[in-house]
Formats: C-alpha cells, structure tokens, sequence
C-alpha cells in the first residue's frame, strides 16, 4: 500500500482545469467588525458590574464571619471557665462608670468581695471605654450575674463580660444588697466616710437613663422658672413614681438631682464640675461628687424651648453651638461625637438645618480621619433617630437625599490617599458603617448597596 506523504497542503496542490498556474483559496471574512468591536466593552462592563456584587457579597460575608467568630469565642470563654474562680471579667465599661455603678449594678445577684476598674494613668488621654473586674463572694452569684448582664447596656454601651482569673476573697464583703439603701437615720441618707464622725453623701448617676434624663429635664425648667415651678410640680406629681426623686429626700436619685441643681447654681458647667468634697448646708453631711464623665451630657434649654413652642428654625446661637460641636469631630473619640449626636438630636425639630450644619462640616473637612469622623457622626444620629425623642425620626427623613453627596466626598477623600494600604483600610471603614445600617434597616438594603458600589472599583 502507497503511503501519503505529508507536506503542502492539498490546496496548494490543485489545478484549475486547462490552466497551468495554480490559484490560492479566496478568503471570505464572515464577522461583523462593527459588531464585534462592541462586544469587549459591553462584557467588560458586564463583568465589572458582577464583581462589584460579588465583591461587595465576599465584604458581607466576611463581616458576619467575623463576628460569628467573636462571638463563639466570647461563648467558649464563658462556657469554660475556671473552676474555682468568681471574678468577672468586664470589658467595654463606659468611662463615666465608676466603683460605686457597678456594686449597684451587680450587687443584685449577690454579695460582692472586690470592684476593680483599670482607670487610665496620669499621662494617658481618656480612653472611650474602659475595663474592670467584679469578683463576687459566692459562685452562683457570679454565674447569675454572667448569664444576666452579658451584652447588655449601661450608659448605653453593651457590656463584655467573661470569666476572670481567681482572686482571693476578703473576709467580709465589699457590698451587700440593702446595706446603702437601709435608712440611716441622716439627712439625704448620709454614711460614715473616711472620718467616722463625719457622715458623707456619695452622690452617684443614676443608671437608668430615663430616669437621669428625667432629672435633667427636671433641673433644666426648675433653674428656668425659679422654686415655684418644682412647688407646684411636686404638688402635681407626688403621686407619679417616676418623679420619686422629688419627694423621697432619702433616695439616691434624690441626692443627685439636688447635687445637680447646686452645682449649675454655683457656677458649673453641665459637663465639668469641681471634684472637692463640701458642705452644702451650714451643718453635716459632707457632700462627694461623681466622677466626671469623658462622654458630656449635652443639655440645650434654647432647643427644648423652641420644640415646646413648635419652631421649626433654629436660633442663631442654637445653630452658632451646633456648628462648634460638628466641627470640632475632627477624629473618632466617642466623646466629642457623643456631644455632637446628643445635641443633633435635641435639635430634630429642625432636621433640615441640622442635615445642612453636618453636609457642610462634610464638605469642610480636610483629611480622611476628619471625614471618617464625620460618617461615624451620622451613623450616630441615625442610630438615635429612634430613640423615643420628639421629631428625631425626621433626621433620618432628612439625611437620605443628601446621602449620595455625603459619599461622593468620601469617595474623593478615599482616591486622594496615596499610600495602598491607608487606602484600603479607609475603604473598609466605610463599608463597615454600610453593613451596621443594612443591620439596622436604616435605609433600604438597594440604596445601601448603591452607596456601597462606590467603592467597589
């Protein structure tokens, strides 16, 4: 059998009859080039497109891994603990907490041996949250007070409780239940203090926050109106137990409301005050002030006047204190946000100027960390927006048209920053603050990922 040699091919090889020259196969080009120029923009936009979703999904999922992962390792801790111990470990404690807070908060289930806050040193700058220790006689006492507290909020922080290392208990408990509140026979409930002759009123924040805000509003129309006004108040409301604190002279809450009002009298301001023990009668007992809160209460008769007037404008040095408090957000410390937020709120009843005031701060800011300030800012006052305050639910109203300009400046601050990882890092800031609101339903979850698309290129 003859073998076929392989070579040319067999084309080439071909004959067009009754000539001797050979002729080459014609080419036909059967594509549109018109056509198929299109095709790689439309699939490279196509595919960008489903990388933004996909990349914005892989964010999510990561987010929510994390914080499954933190908390099964919070729960491994709490569910193997060291046999012997009864020391809670307490961490994300609000800085305006101190010793005395947290007997009466974990005092309830049990006696208590030891309290240890971790208070920052003298050269250290005050710290949002700190950490402490509540080490309790008994351990069931401890285990009822891990199982009951763990997440929940003081001074509207969750608090991170876990099993400590064991310490040794004293002989005699440190705080019983019942001890501070049974009379003493002394005005305002006065205790020996550090001189036993000497009885001392140890004037402590109430930890409900409805009712601190009660006394506040209290003190704030009793300055206003004069002694008539509490007269005829209490005439009216002594039957109201959420107004206790105005008749039962022996209750904690008491104390401070009259420690309160004094203080504003005497000169100080509604975040600072004097720290000195006095006398504010001529005879015992010796009053001690609480600790100063790194996180100020903001108070604002003018905004509280107009909202019972029904104004919607802000006065011009209303708006003058707004505008001091948002510009001075310059970086994420909780305090001068907390101010800012507290007051936006207080102002709700012209949510219009305070969206204004903050868009404008915006615009302003100058550095990335300052317009990261500014995000968490607004993160906070939509948070508050359903905090049971008169028209605070039309600040949430008003941001969300001004929300698309809030992030094209954040967009401009993020492509400003040279450095990759900076960069990156502030990316995932923002994102971050995107998936807490799609957690809270703040906006709906296609508006949240419009604005999170921005930042997928």
């Amino acid at each position: 059998m003859q073998k076929r040699k392989f070579g040319k091919p067999l084309s080439l090889g071909l004959k067009k009859t009754g000539s001797t020259a050979t002729q080459p196969v014609k080419q036909v080009n059967l594509r549109d080039d018109a056509a198929e120029a299109q095709w790689p923009d439309e699939l490279a936009a196509k595919e960008a497109s489903d990388k933004k979703k996909r990349n914005l999904d892989t964010f999510l999922e990561e987010l929510k891994q994390e914080h499954e992962q933190e908390a099964k390792r919070l729960s491994r801790r709490a569910e193997a603990p060291p046999e012997n111990t009864t020391n809670l470990h307490i961490n994300n404690l609000p800085s305006d907490v101190d010793e005395q807070v947290l007997c009466t908060v974990f005092g309830k289930f049990g006696a208590i041996g030891s309290v240890k806050i971790l208070w920052p040193r003298g050269d250290e700058p005050a710290r949002p949250h700190n950490t402490g220790f509540v080490c309790f006689m008994e351990r069931a006492a401890a285990e009822a007070a891990l199982q009951s507290l763990s997440n929940a909020e003081l001074h509207g922080q969750p608090l991170r409780i876990s099993w400590g290392k064991p310490v040794p208990l004293p002989s005699k408990p440190l705080y019983v239940l019942g001890e501070d509140e049974a009379p003493t026979g002394q005005p305002f409930n006065a205790r020996s203090g550090v001189a036993d002759d000497v009885p001392e009123v140890q004037v402590a924040r109430p930890t409900n926050s409805r009712t601190l805000r009660l006394i506040h509003w209290t003190v704030e129309h009793v300055i206003r109106h004069g002694p008539r006004f509490e007269c005829l108040l209490i005439s009216r409301v002594h039957n109201d137990p959420r107004f206790r604190f105005l008749v039962d002279w022996q209750s904690a809450d008491h104390a401070y409301y009259r420690w309160r009002m004094y203080s504003l009298l005497c000169g100080d301001t509604k975040d600072h005050w004097r720290q000195r023990m006095f006398m504010m009668y001529d005879a015992v007992p010796v009053w001690v002030p609480p600790t100063v809160a790194v996180h100020p209460v903001a108070w604002n008769l003018e905004s509280s006047e107009s909202e019972e007037h029904g104004d919607t404008e802000l006065s011009s040095r209303t708006r003058g204190r707004l505008q001091r408090r948002v510009d001075r957000v310059q970086n994420s410390g909780r305090g001068v946000i907390a101010s800012a937020m507290a007051m936006a709120v207080e102002c709700a009843h012209a949510p219009e100027q305070v969206v204004d005031i903050v868009c404008q701060a915006f615009a302003n800011a100058q550095t990335p960390t300052a317009k990261l300030a500014k995000l968490h800012l607004v993160s906070d006052i939509l948070h508050n927006s359903a905090a049971p305050v008169a028209n605070a639910w039309r600040l949430r109203q008003a941001f969300e048209p001004r929300l698309e300009e809030v992030f094209d400046a954040l967009v401009l601050a993020h492509r400003a920053i040279d450095a990759r990882l900076r960069a990156e890092q502030f990316r995932k800031r923002v994102l971050a603050v995107l998936a807490v609101w799609e957690t809270w339903v703040v906006y709906p979850a296609e508006r949240i990922y419009e604005l999170a698309a921005k930042f997928m290129d």
